[in-house]
């Protein structure tokens, strides 16, 4: 995702700053386009975020550090909160102290809404919020949090709450990278023809990562201050399709297997979002089909191998 917004953020013009905590020998940096400085800073050492602040001092920070993960927030549910909670604390104490007056662009996740039922989607901005891991939760205290700096502090955030997203570059720890990579070894010959998935039958709201870098430029630029705004599709994909849209695309036949050990304690069934005020209030619409971006995170994987 980073990389992927340093490059939408260059060319639109913006002298841009990548800020991680990797060292500049790890693929991190070495994935970023040309013309980004990096800087590297743990979000969770307050004072040398701050410094990066003081040094860089942007007009405008995309927030997108996080324990990303919902099943490894099961895992290890303390990490997941000091991570994206604290995190956050310490970037907006930073931009206040500082005095920049940067708009704060914050990601939030579609999974602080919950379970809900089919009738109930797409689900709009304002649906209550019923989290059901210990990621969800902190993304949605996240969220509380900036608004408590919005209206006690007049801090300049913007939110989302982005639904689920893939494309070219994104770890096979997530579903459909997962999927794409076995995929192409065994097209390869490098595997036998078996995939192993979690529950493929749970259907999700897919963009492609190229479309989500854009409506998060376009809320930088346009969104309203304390606004909260769904980046979706607007429509469903059953997991189990994907996997044979991927599957296509490789031209492979594969028995799969369902492996409970890749499945959540708790999941939602059914998440498509509404993306009615994104279009509103920014211009955005969707570029990439569902096709299209599937066939280039398989091209992706197969390159990759």
């Amino acid at each position: 995702m980073g990389a992927h917004l340093v490059k939408e953020l260059l060319g639109a013009g913006y002298e841009t700053v990548a800020v991680d905590l990797f060292g500049e020998s790890s693929p991190a940096p070495r994935a970023l386009p040309e013309g980004a400085v990096y800087m590297r800073c743990d979000l969770l050492d307050a004072g040398g975020f701050a410094k990066v602040l003081s040094e860089s001092r942007p007009e405008a920070i995309f927030h997108l550090a996080a324990q990303g993960s919902a099943a490894a927030s099961f895992v290890d549910p303390a990490k997941t909160l000091e991570t994206n909670l604290m995190g956050t604390l310490n970037l907006l104490e930073a931009e206040r102290k500082a005095g920049l007056g940067a708009v704060i662009f914050i990601t939030g996740s579609s999974e602080e809404y919950g379970r809900r039922s089919p009738g109930e989607m797409p689900l709009k901005e304002e649906c209550a919020i019923e989290p059901v891991s210990p990621y969800a939760a902190s993304k949605a205290a996240q969220n509380v949090l900036a608004m408590q700096y919005y209206r006690a502090f007049g801090s300049r955030v913007v939110l989302s709450r982005s639904f689920n997203h893939t494309g070219p570059g994104q770890r096979e720890t997530f579903v459909l990278p997962s999927f794409a990579r076995q995929c192409a070894r065994i097209k390869a010959g490098l595997d036998g023809p078996e995939i192993r998935t979690g529950d493929t039958g749970v259907t999700r709201d897919f963009l492609d990562v190229r479309d989500v870098v854009r409506a998060y430029r376009l809320l930088a630029e346009k969104g309203k201050e304390g606004g909260t705004y769904n980046v979706s599709s607007g429509e469903g994909l059953v997991l189990g399709e994907a996997l044979a849209m991927l599957m296509a695309a490789a031209g492979i036949d594969a028995r799969v297997t369902r492996d409970p050990a890749l499945e959540r304690p708790a999941d939602v069934r059914v998440l498509v979002g509404d993306n009615a005020r994104l279009r509103a209030d920014t211009g955005w619409k969707r570029e990439i089909s569902t096709g299209m971006m599937l066939e280039d995170l398989y091209r992706w994987w197969s390159d990759a191998l």
